[in-house]
């Protein structure tokens, strides 16, 4: 049996330049083709529901008014479009349900219905159609427009929106654009204009402000005057073409 001598030195390692393998250099990484594969780009982020691909991060928010103090709910994630429309439509219809009972939620509600539309609902609907689920999807439902929320809260104003241009037209075809009224043959009329300009008023003829009687096409004089279209066109009865002193 033999014993190492105590002043021997051990052998030093095998320097990294004349064994490249195993022994590659610390600051050199190893080439891809060693080791039987090549690099690629990341995979793509699943839905974070369902898993398909492909899917986008997303942020849909719900506001809540509560008449003094409100409240905003923000999800953020990463979904293929059918989860992630579902998602939106859902917080979006409650937004629109719960959102207008307070007196700043009244104004926060329509940014927030418009930042989910323009945000979260445009970049989903630009994804193409999911593939690769593997847990249930989320089901997307109707659109927020055809949903009770949304027909509650804007059926009443497409009404009134349509009520504003439908009255004025009303008052046009009735009246002129002055408050002028249709005048017939024995109506007794008051002038609230300096002649010749015309601003008649109809009053009880047993009124003492009563001024002027109107009168049909035959039974006016030189000395009468001449009633303006609007006072004439669509007259019930007997339509009046002049006012006379009475």
């Amino acid at each position: 049996m033999t014993f190492p001598h105590p002043h021997a030195q051990p052998h030093p390692p095998p320097h990294p330049q004349q064994y490249p393998y195993p022994y590659p250099h610390p600051s050199a990484p190893p080439p891809p083709q060693q080791y039987g594969y090549a690099p690629g780009p990341p995979p793509m982020p699943g839905c974070e529901v369902c898993g398909a691909q492909p899917a986008t991060a997303v942020t849909v928010r719900a506001h809540q008014g509560m008449i003094i103090i409100m409240r905003t709910v923000t999800r953020r994630g990463v979904f293929c479009r059918t989860c992630g429309l579902s998602v939106y439509r859902q917080m979006t219809s409650d937004t629109l349900l719960t959102g207008w009972w307070g007196l700043f939620s009244f104004f926060v509600t329509p940014f927030v219905v418009l930042g989910n539309a323009f945000g979260a609902r445009a970049a989903l609907r630009r994804l193409p159609e999911p593939y690769g689920a593997v847990r249930p999807r989320l089901h997307p439902g109707r659109r927020v427009l055809r949903r009770a929320p949304a027909m509650l809260i804007l059926t009443p104003i497409a009404l009134v929106a349509l009520a504003i241009p439908t009255l004025v037209v009303v008052g046009l075809l009735s009246g002129g654009g002055d408050g002028s009224v249709a005048l017939s043959a024995g109506d007794c009329v008051r002038n609230e204009a300096d002649w010749p300009e015309q601003q008649l008023r109809k009053v009880d003829c047993g009124s003492p402000l009563a001024e002027y009687r109107v009168l049909d096409e035959a039974s006016c004089g030189p000395g009468d005057y001449l009633l303006r279209a609007e006072y004439t066109i669509g007259a019930p009865g007997r339509p009046g073409s002049c006012v006379t002193p009475l």
